[in-house]
């Protein structure tokens, strides 16, 4: 395949390689040569030091702050005192999710040490909410400079990392959880010229090939299966469409999830083409299958306790003389026609078609589906957290659960009754858009998903994550690029999925 920026291993984030040589070791104490971090907390009128390590110099720090007029809202300060460096880091002031204040003190962690000549650091014993766990996760994170794609990267990262010893197991278990957070985010920022279909099914094979079993179907292969909705979307690329699939062994092989996701490489919208500003920013319309290649690689590593199916769709959405037209009419897997009134609501074409094809094959007692489907999540839920649908309470209950466990804020939208027979066609089974005065479109994109899972037994829930992808604001998380969101919600419903 041609690439004129350079080849896979060559791409990859300096600090994504970096994580894959980090030594985590147990701190004993406050250590004179790193960074001990130290997070301060302003309680009515008096600055309050959460590192259970500082109380013994606690009145010569704040003697320090005093002299230093500092604040908690300032950027964090260095000082050193009795020879000991101390980075004096604000706890931030979130409210949406308790685990992502200690991941934001984390990423200001690392900010403030970007340039400085010593990076190494301690995570000692904290004090109140914040855990040190997830502090030592945001500044990983932190550290991941996006570097990838440039000729100039970036090799200076900290050389020790320490925490408290009782949280020494957890941090080498979050490094795994980095380095699939950044694995993921590389996937979303890669430019379309780089990451295309044919080149989402490479990195499969290269690097889940020797630890998963992984299938990929291209175009002919998708056509003998007559998988007519999802090649839709493909016919005005010259670029492969890819189906992949990845096997993960588990525990209990009697029981199994499956994670499928959204991979448009590129959206231009197809025949209903979008506007130009912003138009390079869908790239990221492959967030969803980055999430679920993210969680795969955390799976591979560490093995969950059922076994998981990986599955994504792959394919760019372009306009050509052969592309789909509004209009059309096309016969999906699940033998349902479906009229396309849209060819920029092409996510759920080609979802609709892995989703069969993952319960048809592998027979999941779980499906979990993740895209940036719908633009209209954001004027429910802004930046601030992801969308899901769900019919059963059982696997409401479990994502409520994950969002509070493992930190990614969820938010339940309805499947209300009425809006069903909204995605009902005049002159096929369902169409992809409703009437425009429908104006549910989240929803929306749920009911039409649900047509394809109805009829299976298994569970089943649509996570839309269109606010929170890239460029988001929610804070613990990159609000430049890709922010790997869902990855970890993934994973948390693999680990914590019963039957």
């Amino acid at each position: 395949m041609e690439n004129l920026i350079g080849s896979l291993d060559q791409c990859l984030p300096p600090a994504y390689d970096w994580l894959s040589k980090l030594v985590v070791e147990a701190a004993d104490g406050l250590a004179k040569d790193a960074w001990n971090v130290i997070p301060v907390a302003k309680e009515k009128d008096k600055l309050s030091l959460l590192a259970k390590d500082a109380s013994s110099i606690e009145s010569k720090v704040q003697e320090q702050i005093k002299a230093l007029a500092w604040q908690v809202s300032d950027k964090p300060q260095r000082v050193v005192i009795d020879g000991i460096p101390l980075l004096l880091v604000a706890k931030p002031k979130i409210k949406t999710n308790p685990l992502q204040v200690s991941r934001q003190l984390g990423f200001d962690v690392a900010a403030s040490l970007v340039k400085a000549e010593n990076k190494n650091i301690v995570v000692g014993a904290m004090d109140g909410d914040l855990t040190v766990e997830d502090i030592f996760e945001g500044i990983c994170l932190g550290f991941d400079d996006r570097a990838a794609f440039k000729s100039k990267r970036n090799s200076l990262f900290p050389t020790s990392m320490k925490v408290v010893k009782a949280s020494l197991t957890a941090a080498k278990d979050r490094v795994e959880v980095a380095r699939s957070l950044v694995f993921a985010k590389w996937l979303q920022d890669a430019p379309a010229n780089f990451l295309n279909s044919e080149q989402f099914a490479d990195i499969a094979v290269k690097h889940f090939g020797d630890k998963a079993k992984v299938t990929v179907l291209g175009r002919k292969e998708m056509a003998e299966k007559g998988m007519g909705s999802f090649l839709s979307v493909a016919k005005g690329s010259i670029k492969d469409p890819k189906l992949v699939t990845i096997e993960i062994a588990g525990k209990d092989s009697s029981k199994s999830v499956a994670l499928v996701g959204k991979g448009v490489t590129f959206d231009t919208g197809g025949i209903n083409l979008k506007p130009s500003p912003g138009l390079e920013d869908m790239k990221y319309d492959m967030s969803g299958a980055a999430a679920v290649y993210g969680a795969a690689h955390y799976l591979c590593e560490v093995q969950p306790p059922v076994n998981v199916v990986c599955a994504i769709g792959a394919v760019e959405n372009m306009p050509s003389g052969d592309a789909t037209r509004p209009g059309d009419i096309v016969k999906s897997l699940s033998g349902k026609t479906i009229e396309i009134l849209n060819t920029d609501a092409e996510g759920r074409l080609v979802l609709a078609d892995v989703l069969t094809h993952v319960i048809d094959s592998h027979k999941p007692n779980l499906v979990i589906d993740i895209a940036t489907l719908t633009g209209a999540v954001l004027f429910g839920l802004g930046h601030a957290g992801a969308a899901y649908m769900t019919p059963e309470d059982k696997t409401s209950d479990l994502l409520n659960h994950v969002g509070k466990t493992f930190g990614e804020a969820l938010w339940r939208l309805p499947l209300w009754p009425e809006l069903e027979g909204e995605v009902q066609s005049e002159l096929a089974d369902i169409k992809n858009l409703p009437k425009p005065n429908v104006k549910a479109g989240t929803i929306m994109g749920g009911w039409f998903l649900h047509e394809f899972v109805k009829d299976a037994n298994c569970q089943w829930a649509h996570v839309d994550i269109a606010g929170t992808a890239w460029n988001c604001s929610a804070t613990g998380y990159h609000k430049a690029g890709g922010s790997a969101y869902g990855v970890r919600t993934l994973v948390g419903a693999c680990m914590s999925f019963e039957a």
